[in-house]
């Protein structure tokens, strides 16, 4: 989300109907600021920020796209799409300008879907588009789409302008079951200089430490199995910073606690977006196990395990060094997952 992350945020969400054994499931995927290192232009506004400045106030010649990937996110049961939305929150679309409104056009995949709505002044506002068919054989083909925005795209108007918040893909797949979706692999790494674990879900950056940073980060395989996102009840992303200064990673489910360290603890904590979602610890869901979180204050460091025996050591031995923290969320096990 991901907030879904709105950061990131972000996510999905699970709706069953129809007859007995079969349903629809919805999927919705939340672009925002969190995602702009991971977009060719980065224009979606953090928080914060002043609205109507460069970069992400754009006008006509500063058109942009981004791409919605939902390949991982697909149900493993799903035979195809019944329907698609965007939605996409915007600032500042004029349309009192004596020449006309300002005319910011939308397209996916080439296609054109309409265009963003007024909104009568610096205000937010949501516009939301319907895919059409077209665009859906493609999504359902390769699990992709890609918006692109022309702004002021009709009158050229100099100096009309836009902001974006973020932008939500929801799909409806029809499905066989459940709509269960294939959940990720939390793989965990450990790096002797630093004292420090890394836990990451995304296949990529496993790779990459593997092939490349295997002197420094070694791999010690998958801890627990989480979700790519919001897919189940309840559910929710689990945020990751890294401490230049402290030289560790650190991860929380709390949004109270990610706005403190990004709001009030920035020159410590840098935040890295989702890493992947759980559910917390006021919300354990059957066949889900227990993610415990401690704390040293001797070497500045938190330490995840899901570990019972492990936990219970570091209670009765180690509690000069370690000071449990309880519960920070919960996951499925890796071996009831496969």
């Amino acid at each position: 989300m991901k907030t879904a992350h709105v950061l990131g945020l972000i996510g999905s969400i699970l709706l069953l109907a129809g007859t007995a054994g079969a349903g629809v499931t919805t999927i919705r995927h939340t672009l925002d600021y969190t995602d702009n290192e991971h977009l060719a232009e980065p224009w979606f506004i953090p928080p914060d920020i002043i609205r109507d400045h460069s970069p992400y106030y754009r006008g006509m010649w500063e058109d942009w796209g981004w791409t919605h990937d939902i390949r991982h996110r697909v149900p493993s049961d799903a035979k195809g799409i019944l329907s698609a939305t965007l939605t996409i929150n915007a600032w500042d679309v004029d349309n009192t300008d004596p020449e006309g409104d300002e005319i910011d056009i939308i397209y996916a995949n080439g296609v054109r879907i309409g265009q963003l709505e007024p909104t009568n002044g610096r205000v937010w506002k949501t516009t939301q588009f319907t895919l059409p068919r077209e665009v859906l054989d493609k999504l359902w083909a390769d699990g992709k789409v890609y918006i692109f925005m022309n702004i002021d795209s009709i009158n050229d108007m100099v100096g009309h302008r836009v902001t974006l918040e973020y932008s939500t893909l929801t799909v409806n797949y029809n499905v066989t079951g459940s709509g269960t979706p294939s959940r990720l692999s939390v793989h965990r790494f450990w790096c002797e200089a630093i004292s420090s674990y890394l836990y990451t879900a995304k296949t990529k950056e496993k790779d990459k430490l593997i092939k490349n940073a295997a002197g420094v980060w070694v791999y010690q395989g998958v801890e627990y199995q989480a979700l790519p996102a919001d897919f189940e009840d309840g559910s929710a992303p689990v945020y990751r910073f890294w401490s230049d200064t402290l030289r560790t990673h650190y991860y929380t489910i709390d949004v109270a606690e990610r706005n403190k360290l990004i709001y009030e603890a920035s020159a410590t904590w840098v935040y890295e977006g989702e890493a992947f979602w759980a559910f917390p610890p006021n919300n354990r869901m059957s066949g889900t196990i227990p993610v415990y979180r401690f704390w040293s204050d001797a070497i500045k460091r938190h330490f995840y395990t899901t570990n019972e025996e492990q936990k219970d050591k570091l209670i009765a031995e180690n509690w000069d060094v370690w000071t449990y923290q309880g519960v920070a969320w919960y996951a499925y096990p890796y071996e009831t997952a496969q």
